[in-house]
């Protein structure tokens, strides 16, 4: 088994009004885009370029790590619809990390019926990422 390699963005992270700030690294053949702060009508368009900008020249199966996120309006899950529809049309999906409750509040509160897939953890999300356990060699014979 081939040991995923880590590899993270060359730019430095994208920053909009107030304290957001969107970066990506990936795993294997998939990105992680970590989100931190607000993400409100300011700050979706630059939320949205990045997004977009992984998707369509990195890669196209990505998980948004939403644990830093401290709030989001409607606008947000608008962004983040509109990259997994991008994603699939691009081979890939989206799927959301680390948001808790809150993020189904929100699907709910703003009736949305739009996919959007979302986990708990990372780890969660990432379901082929797993480390190769080490086994002792086998004895010839």
């Amino acid at each position: 088994m081939k040991t995923p390699r880590a590899i993270r963005s060359a730019r430095r992270p994208a920053e909009a009004s107030g304290p957001f700030v969107c970066s990506w690294s990936s795993v294997g053949d998939c990105a992680i885009v970590r989100v931190a702060g607000t993400v409100d009508v300011r700050t979706a368009p630059t939320f949205a370029h990045e997004l977009q900008h992984v998707i369509t020249t990195k890669l196209p199966r990505l998980v948004v790590d939403l644990r830093r996120v401290t709030a989001m309006e409607a606008t947000g899950l608008d962004v983040l619809a509109d990259a997994h529809d991008l994603a699939v049309d691009h081979g890939g999906w989206l799927r959301a990390s680390g948001a808790g409750q809150w993020l189904a509040d929100l699907i709910r509160a703003t009736g949305t019926n739009r996919p959007l897939d979302h986990y708990p953890t990372l780890s969660d999300a990432l379901p082929s990422y797993r480390p190769a356990i080490a086994r002792p060699a086998s004895p010839m014979g």
